[in-house]
C-alpha cells in the first residue's frame, strides 16, 4: 500500500534529496511544499500519512513550529516528523511540545531518514 508523505522545505535541494531517499524505497508517493503557507494547503489538500516539516523556513526562524501547530490543530493524529540543522536543539523541544512525533537533522543520514519514515508510517 502506496503511503503519502508532505516534504516542506524552502530549498528545493533539499526536498530532491529527501525525495530521493524516499523514492527509493517505492511505497510513498511524494507531494511538496515550498513554504509554511503552501505546506498548510497541501497538507489540507493531500491529507498525507507523514510530514516532513522543516524548521526554518522564509516566513521567519520558526515558521516550522508555527505550521506543525495549525497541522495540529487541523488533525490532531498527524504525524509530523521536524527537519532540523544540528544545533536546533531548543527549538526542536518546543516542536515535540507542539506535537511532532519526531525529528532528522541536516545533513541527512539516508539509513536514518529511511528509518525513521517506516517507524512512523508502520513498516
Amino acid at each position: 500500500m502506496t503511503k503519502k508523505i508532505l516534504i516542506a522545505d524552502d530549498s528545493l535541494f533539499m526536498r530532491t534529496i529527501l525525495k530521493d531517499i524516499l523514492l527509493t524505497e517505492e511505497k510513498y508517493e511524494i507531494a511538496e511544499a515550498q513554504n509554511g503557507k503552501e505546506a498548510e494547503l497541501q497538507f489540507k489538500k493531500e491529507k498525507p500519512d507523514l510530514t516532513l516539516l522543516d524548521i526554518i523556513m522564509p516566513d521567519g526562524e520558526e515558521e516550522g513550529l508555527k505550521v506543525l501547530k495549525k497541522i495540529k490543530k487541523l488533525s490532531p493524529g498527524a504525524k509530523v516528523i521536524m527537519v532540523s540543522a544540528v544545533g536546533q536543539d531548543s527549538i526542536i523541544a518546543e516542536c515535540k511540545k507542539a506535537g511532532a512525533a519526531d525529528y532528522i537533522v541536516k545533513p541527512f543520514n539516508k539509513d536514518k531518514v529511511i528509518e525513521t519514515v517506516k517507524k512512523y508510517l508502520g513498516f
